[in-house]
């Protein structure tokens, strides 16, 4: 087995606890309502509407994805804390981005950059501990470049693609849960 397979096997060893299919579901509907939720709320409520929307659609999704992880009880690999670590350190790097294009009145690059974040962190670290999470990563970041050009579909876009990728996601999921049983 060369390096590269050997790192594969322990990711997917890593990640198999955590391929649940109803959290990518989950997160495939709530944001994209809350991504196409935003214009109306943020012209009903301003960025403080906008801020709540945005915390509730997080925890909702967060409610989902802890109730499935809890249901499954299993302990984390050491690799798999890692990976979450690196998340969490992208995602904080992430909000810390948005911060800056919201204070420079850029704040329509945001869905941007999500999106090519996330899609960079899928296709590399999450691409090889599950093969769908690459796809979904290239199409997180196909949809993250078409929301760089300002054409007020950002919002649109975002929605669109987290839809398609944590569907393509889910299904994938399941689909291997039925093949395996």
């Amino acid at each position: 087995m060369d390096d590269l397979e050997s790192v594969r096997s322990h990711f997917e060893n890593a990640g198999r606890p955590y391929l649940l299919p109803w959290s990518w579901l989950a997160w495939g509907l709530i944001l994209p309502a809350a991504a196409l939720a935003t214009p109306n709320v943020q012209a009903d409520g301003g960025p403080i509407g906008v801020l709540i929307l945005w915390s509730l659609a997080v925890i909702l999704g967060g409610v989902v994805e802890v109730g499935q992880f809890l249901r499954r009880r299993g302990t984390a690999s050491s690799l798999a804390t890692w990976v979450f670590r690196a998340q969490a350190n992208l995602s904080l790097v992430a909000v810390f981005v948005s911060i800056g294009l919201l204070w420079q009145g850029t704040g329509w690059l945001i869905p941007a950059v999500w999106l090519l974040l996330l899609g960079h962190s899928l296709f590399t670290v999450g691409g090889l501990a599950f093969r769908a999470f690459r796809s979904a990563g290239l199409i997180y970041q196909l949809g993250g470049l078409l929301a760089i050009w300002p054409h007020q579909l950002e919002m649109k876009i975002f929605a669109v693609t987290t839809l398609v990728a944590n569907l393509l996601v889910g299904v994938a999921i399941w689909r291997g849960r039925s093949a395996s049983h």
